[in-house]
């Protein structure tokens, strides 16, 4: 999948952000990038909305671990 421009200047920023954090901080917000995007899933938001949340959280995951 490949994300726009602008989705990946946003990825990352957020992943610049995110190396900041201590470990705890790190895994609460990559749970909550999670469940933002459980929620678009269920919530029905459209596609690229949901295609967001996924390339972000797969990102946060590659860079930071599982």
């Amino acid at each position: 999948m490949q994300m726009s421009e602008r989705s990946e200047k946003l990825a990352t920023e957020t992943i610049s952000y995110v190396k900041e954090m201590d470990g705890q901080d790190k895994t609460d917000f990559i749970d909550l990038i999670f469940s933002q995007y459980k929620s678009s899933r269920k919530l029905k938001y459209p596609k690229r909305e949901v295609l967001k949340f996924y390339d972000l959280l797969s990102k946060l995951v590659k860079t930071f671990g599982h």
